[in-house]
């Protein structure tokens, strides 16, 4: 939220940006252009820090979610599911399936970062394209957006009313944006001076813009990336497979403990005849001891 344009705008920019065109180009044109260059890159660069840091906070919870659903065993209360404990020795008894959900849990994240930052990358273009039509008011009331939500009750009259008011504040704007345009000069000997006031709508311009991407970014946060991730995750963990390496390794793994479980049981045949002779060879031992002493 307090970030800069880490760039300073030069007379040198101002200059080239306004260059020589056939058709006339206004100081709003050279604002665009500035803000494009110089502005557009460094607040994408912090929209995706942003989104990274969302993504390491959902990638980070596995440990913690599989710890607590280890401790909802032996709970007496019932207002969690009592397979919750069950599928948690189940995830800590098998690698193999510890090591495919938490797979399957950072695909999903690393994908629904994608869809974040497409999102956002797609309104930063549109607001740095024109950013006039970005700094219009919207149509909240000074409550916010409680009062706003009133409103919708309200009758007939009343929204005649409020209208003309709404219509009135976002003239306002234009015509603000008019006079500080109109301000700056157009005398080449004047350029100083025009390089200066250009920078201030610039900055101004940049702090408004980063202003109201801060405030979206909490609400595009639960929308865009939580909500839709957690929807897609129940079907991302009913389609987890194995890979063809894998299985061909645990078909290996298998067919070599059949093996081993064949050999042993031979083993454990072997041992029975023993046990059985030994046992034969007693009873008879028995018995005849047993004639002799009659």
């Amino acid at each position: 939220r307090f970030s800069e344009i880490a760039v300073e705008t030069k007379k040198r920019d101002v200059i080239q940006a306004r260059g020589v065109s056939m058709s006339s180009l206004t100081w709003r044109d050279v604002v665009v252009k500035l803000l494009g260059n110089e502005a557009h890159l460094p607040l994408q660069r912090r929209v995706r820090y942003v989104g990274e840091r969302i993504r390491w906070f959902f990638m980070s919870q596995k440990d913690a979610v599989l710890d607590w659903m280890t401790k909802l065993e032996g709970r007496d209360d019932k207002v969690f599911s009592m397979l919750l404990p069950q599928a948690a020795k189940i995830i800590n008894q098998n690698e193999i399936t510890k090591h495919l959900l938490y797979e399957a849990w950072d695909k999903a994240c690393s994908r629904q970062l994608n869809h974040f930052l497409e999102l956002f990358d797609n309104m930063l273009t549109s607001t740095f394209s024109n950013p006039w039509v970005f700094l219009k008011v919207a149509t909240v009331g000074d409550g916010g957006l409680d009062d706003d939500l009133e409103t919708i009750g309200d009758s007939v009259e009343k929204t005649k009313l409020r209208i003309p008011k709404e219509i009135e504040s976002r003239a306002g704007t234009e015509t603000l944006l008019a006079q500080w345009f109109n301000e700056i000069p157009t005398e080449s000997s004047q350029i100083d001076d025009a390089v200066d006031k250009v920078q201030m709508l610039v900055l101004k311009t940049y702090s408004y813009i980063r202003s109201q991407m801060c405030d979206q970014v909490e609400i595009f946060s639960e929308s865009f990336f939580k909500v839709p991730m957690l929807r897609q995750l129940e079907m991302d963990m009913a389609a987890i497979q194995l890979s063809d390496e894998d299985s061909s390794r645990y078909k290996a793994r298998r067919e070599r403990l059949e093996t081993d479980i064949k050999g042993k049981q031979e083993v454990v045949t072997e041992i029975d005849d023993c046990i059985n002779r030994i046992q034969n060879f007693k009873n008879t031992c028995q018995a005849r001891g047993m004639r002799m002493g009659a």
